[in-house]
């Protein structure tokens, strides 16, 4: 997911289960099974909505946010969130 390498650039890396244990997320431990995967998926989503939304103010995230951010290099990402936090 390019967009979770943008919004938690410190986690250790950016599989699924990795971004579910790093952001504290409920898990029964099952991974790789499409129905737990997607659940998961659900929940990283609406945690990456809620989290830029409360460190870079933002108050509605359209998806095209989302994939604009997952096409800007990790370094650039702050500054896009900034921007965009500004036009809203």
């Amino acid at each position: 997911m390019l967009a979770a390498r943008r919004i938690y650039p410190d986690a250790p890396n950016h599989q699924l289960g990795t971004l579910v244990a790093f952001n504290n997320l409920q898990s029964d431990g099952t991974f790789h099974r499409a129905l737990a995967d997607a659940e998961m998926t659900a929940h990283l989503w609406i945690g990456m909505l809620n989290d830029i939304q409360r460190m870079h103010r933002i108050e509605r995230i359209e998806f095209s946010l989302m994939q604009e951010l997952s096409r800007v290099s990790k370094a650039a990402a702050p500054g896009f969130l900034k921007r965009w936090a500004t036009k809203s």
